[in-house]
């Protein structure tokens, strides 16, 4: 049934376009809300970070200045450059610029450490206020790479990000002369003010991320986050960006990302604040907007049930009524509903019902008469083709003056025209058709004397099984036509009859195998494939009618219970296989009733 034609259908379509307008302003009304909210608060937040970026960039940019006028202030490290290098003046030297550097370090209040480097003698002093070792080790490490990229003219970026394991700096170098390098170390944790963000949450915080995406900094955000953020750098020159996240219970958690990038390095300062933290300051209308749906879904529910008791459920029954009526269930009848309307209707579907039952039981007493004479039509069809054959063999062997062997012929062609007499019948048994098969094919023998001979091969207590008649003299005889052919061996027809069980869905049944073989020549590859495909239906009047007429009366008897298979031997000669259900007399008369559709 279409649901769009469905009254169900348009009573939904009716209701929501009612209320559709109304959810449609609330729904307007609370996006705004949201993105008030979220313009506020990040107008807020960014402020915030674009101050905290703008100090931390003066700081980095008055370390710089401080850096490049070492070489032109500071006369001792000036003399240096002049001193023998482990003289007592030259540790003089290097103590006063220790202590002048530790004072400086005090002054610049996010500088870690001060360092200054003799590439000569690879000398590295350094002044520090966190632990010596660990700055020491990332300063040396650095140094080879620093000098590289102060041998262009312009050092990019101007401040370089050193990784030290779970520590990471910004590193600055300046060349003094040829043989000193100054330079200063700033912690990254310094760089990061996440204390100054308002709405981060317990899940929000702030973090400073390399190009590559990995973060620099502690933070308060976890890896997943972290990462998150980073896959939306590209989208920093925006005022904020809704960002998604999936937890681990399928479910999405939305957070408002900000971010700087540093102009002094390659690294960005961002800030992820949880948007469920930020909207729980919206006032109090806005959560009830959120229960709006669940009201709009109880009315239309209730509808919904009003609906099916008095509308819905009455016609449902009847187009229950109405799918059995089509599977041909026509004793369906059903119950009067309380709606005078609805009554009307259900009284005229149980009188139509009544109706078609009647129509129903003419119409197949009339299938019943057509198939009994359709059957007859081609069981009679098979006998003027043999009798032509016969008249042919009398002929030939008159012309060949044997008298004595056509009155032998005409012995056993009367035996087997009195069989044809009996021949109209429905069925008959399988020792009959078997006997008249063997008249024929003594009246074969007669004709080629030496030449041919047959073989019966029937199982035990096979005989009293029917089949309808003529079923396998027409294999038979195309075996001697088409088979027995530029022979100089004896041609040996065999017949055999075997019964089989073969388990159907319902309970077993028996089934009767009929093979015709020979020694023959065998079918040619290109006739045995269309009979393999069934293409000897195709055309009833041309030279396959025999096995045309066959298939047809089974299909018509039996249905898809019987059928037809053939084949090539692998020791020479072609093979018949025809099976069919095995039934007696009184069974036969019981079964198959129904016409069978073929096609």
């Amino acid at each position: 049934m279409n649901f769009i034609r469905s009254l169900r259908f348009k009573f939904i379509v009716g209701l929501t376009l009612i209320m559709l307008p109304l959810f449609m302003l609330l729904y307007y009304n609370n996006v705004y809300a949201m993105k008030v909210v979220r313009d506020q608060v990040s107008l807020t937040n960014m402020n915030h970070l674009a101050k905290s970026v703008e100090q931390n960039e003066r700081v980095l940019q008055e370390t710089n200045r401080y850096l490049y006028s070492l070489g032109e202030r500071d006369p001792d490290i000036i003399s240096l450059f002049f001193l023998k290098y482990g003289s007592g003046d030259y540790i003089i030297a290097k103590q006063r610029i220790m202590n002048k550097f530790m004072t400086d370090i005090g002054f610049y209040n996010l500088i870690d450490s001060f360092f200054l480097y003799d590439a000569v003698n690879d000398d590295l002093l350094l002044a520090t206020s966190g632990n010596y070792d660990v700055k020491m080790s990332i300063v040396q490490e650095s140094m080879p790479v620093q000098m590289q990229q102060l041998e262009g003219e312009i050092q990019k970026p101007e401040w370089s990000i050193v990784r030290g394991g779970t520590w990471n700096a910004l590193v600055k170098t300046v060349r003094i002369n040829a043989q000193f390098y100054a330079g200063a170390l700033v912690d990254m944790n310094a760089l990061n003010h996440p204390e100054q963000f308002t709405e981060s949450g317990d899940r929000g915080g702030a973090v400073i991320v390399g190009a590559d995406g990995g973060a620099l900094s502690d933070s308060a955000l976890n890896s997943a986050q972290i990462k998150l953020a980073a896959a939306h750098i590209t989208g920093l020159n925006k005022p904020y960006q809704v960002i998604s996240e999936v937890t681990s219970t399928g479910s999405a958690r939305q957070y408002l990302m900000l971010g700087i990038p540093s102009a002094m390095s390659e690294m960005n300062y961002i800030v992820l604040l949880p948007e469920e933290d930020m909207m729980r300051n919206l006032p109090f209308f806005q959560q009830i907007i959120r229960l709006l749906p669940i009201g709009a879904a109880v009315i239309l529910i209730t509808a919904m049930i009003f609906l099916r008791q008095l509308l819905f459920r009455p016609m449902n029954v009847l187009i229950r009524g109405m799918r059995r009526v089509s599977r041909g269930e026509l004793d369906v009848r059903l119950e009067t509903p309380a709606s005078s309307e609805l009554e009307f209707v259900t009284h005229s579907f149980n009188q139509m019902t009544s109706e078609i039952q009647h129509l129903k039981i003419d119409v197949y007493e009339e299938q019943l008469r057509t198939r009994e004479a359709e059957f007859k039509q081609l069981q009679m069809q098979i006998n003027p083709h043999f009798y032509l054959n016969s008249l042919n063999i009398i002929h030939s062997l008159a012309s060949l003056q044997k008298h004595e062997l056509v009155q032998q012929m005409a012995g056993h062609l009367a035996d087997y025209f009195r069989f044809s007499l009996r021949a109209g019948k429905r069925v008959i048994r399988l020792d009959e058709e078997l006997e008249h098969i063997s008249h024929y094919l003594e009246i074969q023998k007669l004709r080629f004397p030496n030449k041919l001979d047959f073989v019966l091969d029937i199982g035990a207590d096979l005989g009293h099984y029917v089949l309808p008649p003529l079923t396998i003299q027409p294999f038979v005889e195309n075996a001697i036509i088409h088979g027995f052919q530029r022979r100089t061996e004896p041609f040996v027809i065999c017949i055999t009859a075997r019964k089989s069980k073969t388990l159907s869905d319902i309970e077993p049944t028996s089934v009767l195998q009929l093979s015709i073989t020979d020694n023959g020549v065998g079918f040619e590859q290109e006739i045995l494939e269309r009979l393999q495909q069934g293409q000897y239906a195709e055309d009833p009047g041309g030279q396959h009618i025999g096995i045309w007429n066959v298939i047809h009366r089974l299909l018509v008897k039996y249905g898809e219970h019987a059928g037809l298979q053939f084949s090539n031997q692998t020791e020479g000669g072609a093979a018949v296989h025809i099976h069919m259900p095995a039934q007696t007399e009184e069974e036969e008369g019981r079964a198959y009733a129904e016409p069978v559709n073929r096609g």
